[in-house]
């Protein structure tokens, strides 16, 4: 059985801890921006099947995510705490525009 979502994650974090101890935070950074712009490449290769981009595009996000693990371990960020607030702002913002201007 597959593990849940936070175990996984701290188990991606506890790989990190150990591939990546002599690693800058500034190098993290350029891995995270590479990875981001190959999957905007591969949204925009149009002439693959859908079904192979999709394939490509998870295997991606994958290892972005992966690369965010070993961020959240350098820097000793709680990511649950970190999402729930920027969820919490987030819905603020998108309530504050969507709510009727009242005169």
């Amino acid at each position: 059985m597959a593990p849940h979502f936070e175990e996984l994650w701290v188990k991606c974090e506890e790989f990190q801890r150990e591939a990546t101890n002599n690693v800058a935070v500034a190098t993290i950074m350029e891995e995270l921006m590479m990875k981001i712009s190959l999957y905007r490449v591969i949204d925009a290769k149009t002439e693959i099947p859908a079904a192979e981009r999709q394939k490509i595009k998870s295997r991606a996000l994958g290892e972005i995510l992966l690369t965010l693990t070993c961020l959240s371990v350098k820097d000793d960020i709680n990511v649950y705490d970190s999402l729930n607030l920027a969820l919490m702002y987030r819905s603020l913002e998108h309530y504050n525009l969507i709510k009727p201007q009242t005169a």
